[in-house]
């Protein structure tokens, strides 16, 4: 009986524990990209900033259409007056009541400025789409970067461990070997001092570690325990398509969210010096309205009076004390640098794609090599071996070669990961960076 409630209680558990104590699964970069969506303090900031923006449009249109006002007032006033007589000065006090309202509808008719603020508006708010679509694009860089980053190193810590538990091999043999008369007590010392080189080699990696796995849990809310790992023979190696750096470099001049948001920016800044000049321009309303209005002063005690009208108004700016020219010129100004910000980003587009399509055709030549290189160094290490046993060669040449081989690995895998990396950074110069690359390189993971 007492074995059968053991039984229940544990598939109670069990049945209420939450399904990630059950089967703890890696997590993917798809499953990053979707919680930083939600998360990442960045991404929710620029999220708001556009929708803020996206209100400007909104307010620019308020300016062009009617306005309606209304005002009223009720209260009891009292009146004091003093007037000289013939008995002297008479005093008299008045008390009333004083109601008013009025009620008055405007039409701007000719309004320049108003309707170049609408034009600007539109330019504000497509600024602010094309960085939103940078800031979603970044994150994507984000994402893949710090994930990579993590991968490393864990990678690095994995080499790191198994060389620490060569070089105690290696030490240990040394002993063997000194205490048969075969070694020298160079050689443990040198074995030991590779050991501890080691050791102190895999703490620095454990803290990278750590530290790596932190920034993934800055962008998702939570520490990951396990991630998915990437699969080398599913690495598609390819050139970046089309071939060509210069088709590459005029894709970003057309599609990349930087250039497109400055190429908004001045358009903005063109308008408002055509704003800022029409606030010299006259304008037009059409005004019309109600007042009504009774014992509205000690005059008109008990008389009411309703009024109704419909008439054209007119302003003219004659003089501002030189305000609308001192605007006039910071606008000018802000034009130009508006033009230079544009051909800054023009040019770091184009430098970019430069750098990162020559970064991805340099990394699949470095993967290739150090693949070589790690088979050779492999061989190299194990012939070394065998040659120490039979003493042909020394402690040192073994640690060496031990040395050599795991470079290779980490010199392997970080080339893996930069090549990941340069598309990805290629692709989101250029602006033409989707949530389906994301997807697609997912599936180079296991």
């Amino acid at each position: 009986m007492k074995r059968l409630i053991r039984l229940l209680v544990l598939g109670m558990v069990v049945m209420a524990s939450p399904p990630s104590a059950l089967e703890a699964k890696p997590l993917s970069l798809s499953e990053v990209y979707h919680k930083a969506l939600d998360y990442d303090a960045r991404i929710r900031a620029a999220k708001a900033d556009n929708q803020a923006y996206s209100e400007e449009i909104g307010k620019a249109r308020a300016q062009l259409r009617p306005s309606l006002r209304a005002s009223l007032s009720r209260g009891r006033n009292t009146t004091e007056s003093n007037t000289l007589g013939y008995d002297g000065m008479v005093s008299n006090t008045k008390s009333y009541n004083a109601f008013n309202y009025g009620i008055s509808v405007r039409q701007p008719l000719l309004n320049i400025y108003s309707v170049v603020g609408y034009q600007q508006s539109k330019a504000i708010v497509a600024k602010s789409d094309a960085q939103l679509e940078k800031e979603l694009s970044t994150l994507i860089i984000r994402i893949v970067e710090v994930y990579c980053n993590a991968l490393l190193a864990e990678d690095n810590l994995l080499y790191s461990k198994a060389h620490t538990q060569a070089t105690k091999a290696q030490l240990k043999q040394a002993q063997l070997r000194y205490n048969k008369g075969f070694g020298t007590i160079t050689e443990i010392n040198e074995a030991k001092a590779a050991c501890d080189l080691a050791l102190a080699d895999e703490v620095a990696h454990r803290n990278s570690v750590e530290y790596n796995r932190r920034e993934l849990e800055r962008l998702i809310g939570f520490y990951p325990n396990e991630l998915s790992q990437l699969q080398p023979e599913k690495i598609v190696l390819r050139q970046p398509e089309p071939t060509s750096v210069e088709a590459w470099i005029q894709m970003a001049r057309s599609s990349s969210p930087s250039i497109i948001a400055a190429t908004h920016e001045m358009e903005v800044a063109r308008k408002e010096v055509v704003k800022q000049k029409a606030s010299r321009y006259p304008t037009i309303d059409l005004v019309a309205g109600r007042t009504y209005s009774k014992s509205d002063n000690n005059y008109s005690i008990g008389s009411t009076y309703d009024t109704y009208y419909v008439r054209l108004q007119a302003n003219v700016p004659l003089y501002m004390g030189g305000y609308v020219s001192s605007m006039v010129r910071q606008a000018k100004a802000k034009r130009v640098k508006a033009e230079e910000q544009l051909s800054m980003q023009e040019r770091q587009a184009e430098s970019d794609v430069r750098q990162y399509y020559n970064a991805i055709v340099s990394s699949m030549a470095q993967i290739k090599a150090y693949e070589q290189a790690e088979k050779s160094e492999a061989i190299a290490l194990a012939g070394t071996e065998k040659g120490f046993k039979v003493g042909l060669r020394s402690n040192v040449d073994v640690l060496t070669a031990l040395q050599k081989y795991y470079d290779s690995k980490r010199a392997l895998a970080k080339a893996r990961y930069e090549y990941i990396l340069n598309r990805f950074l290629l692709k989101d110069a250029t602006g033409t960076l989707l949530e389906d690359d994301l997807e697609e390189l997912n599936s180079w993971f296991n």
